[in-house]
């Protein structure tokens, strides 16, 4: 049992990607309740290092934000059975990431790359042995989504960019992780590559400028072979017209109810009733995490939320890289993670969701940042 809880973030980190998959997919929404149900008798069986975790200075930004959603619910929705829900798996969430970190300390990093190394090689290889690309419509591999797919190439890209010694096999990957992206149609993504290219430019600098000159003579080469629908002509042809609309009515939707929004279960919503043209698509809510977090808490919560959520993050990037260890490539994977998943919160719904990969990375690597930078401070200001 002990195992289970010191591990539970990456068994809920799996289920996250299993339920991704296409042919699992139906089973997504009765599983994942189960398995917050699971996760949460397993922290309440933990309850010692759950209370320790809870009231850890290390961790206020979750107790925080929980304690937020708590007078939210409390005040506007009480005995809504949707947002309570809501309630209780982000305070689950939140309670397991917390225990993971909180049991493998300095070990987190170590451990995350070994899996993200495994899960992303996985879904590269098997996507391209059971659903082999055909360049007419956007890739999505075994994955429902194309842009979950792609974020899941982005990361495999970036560990081989910034922890890998280059070898052919190691090239070989970062090819397939960076046509995937590429054929993949996610605009996002690009700008992903991107992000890990700038980052290991200004880890490395001039020393691999061949690889640096190799990525983006790739990318030039898949733009005009990777298919009508590839990220980069997508980037190029300016079409944002759908996001256009989905920004356009998420703020239309705020002015609705500005100042206490929709309710936590009402995350990434629109009000569909005021699409007045027909031919207007929007898939799933606004496509923006902040002006999701807006039309969810209004103005004077979500002001809070920001509030707390900028001066932690603050806190993190403020402090010298090579303050989080010697290994400097590993940390400045950990802060792409987070880089990566607040950038695309511009284009998709992350920070707020529950079962979102990147969404459950980016507070899992929070996590452990605002942990050790605490835990670090503590110690320094006893030794001084």
């Amino acid at each position: 049992m002990n195992n289970i809880i010191k591990y539970l973030a990456f068994i809920f980190l799996t289920c996250n990607l299993l339920f991704g998959i296409e042919s699992l997919n139906h089973l997504a929404e009765n599983s994942f309740l189960i398995i917050i149900g699971l996760s949460f008798f397993i922290s309440i069986y933990s309850l010692k290092i759950l209370k320790n975790v809870i009231f850890n200075k290390s961790f206020q930004l979750f107790f925080i934000l929980n304690l937020l959603n708590l007078i939210y619910y409390l005040c506007f929705e009480f005995g809504d059975i949707d947002s309570f829900k809501y309630l209780s798996a982000r305070f689950v969430q939140f309670s397991i990431f917390s225990i993971t970190i909180y049991s493998l300390k300095n070990d987190f990093p170590k451990i995350l790359i070994k899996f993200l190394k495994f899960v992303t090689t996985s879904a590269l290889l098997f996507s391209l042995i059971l659903k082999f690309p055909d360049l007419e419509s956007r890739y999505s591999g075994i994955f429902i989504n194309p842009n979950q797919f792609s974020i899941l190439m982005v990361i495999g890209f970036a560990l081989i960019l910034f922890n890998e010694k280059k070898s052919i096999l190691n090239y070989s990957l970062l090819f397939l992780f960076l046509s995937t992206v590429v054929i993949s149609g996610s605009r996002a993504a690009i700008v992903g590559l991107f992000i890990a290219i700038f980052s290991y430019v200004i880890h490395y600098k001039l020393k691999n400028l061949f690889n640096v000159a190799l990525i983006l003579s790739l990318l030039f080469i898949f733009s005009l072979i990777g298919g009508e629908n590839n990220g980069m002509k997508r980037i190029f042809e300016l079409d944002f017209l759908n996001r256009k609309y989905e920004y356009i009515y998420a703020i239309e939707t705020l002015m609705q109810k500005p100042f206490f929004g929709y309710g936590l279960k009402n995350y990434a919503y629109i009000d569909f009733s005021l699409i007045q043209f027909d031919d207007v698509q929007i898939n799933y809510g606004a496509h923006n995490a902040y002006l999701a977090i807006l039309v969810q808490y209004g103005i004077f919560f979500a002001t809070i939320f920001f509030s707390v959520f900028f001066y932690f993050l603050i806190k993190i990037y403020s402090v010298k890289i090579e303050f989080f260890g010697d290994n400097v490539s590993q940390t400045r994977f950990l802060f792409f993670i987070t880089t990566y998943a607040l950038v695309n919160g511009l284009f998709e719904n992350t920070i707020v969701g529950i079962n979102f990969i990147q969404t459950n990375l980016f507070w899992l690597v929070v996590a452990y940042l605002t942990h050790f930078l605490h835990t670090k401070n503590e110690s320094n200001s006893i030794s001084n």
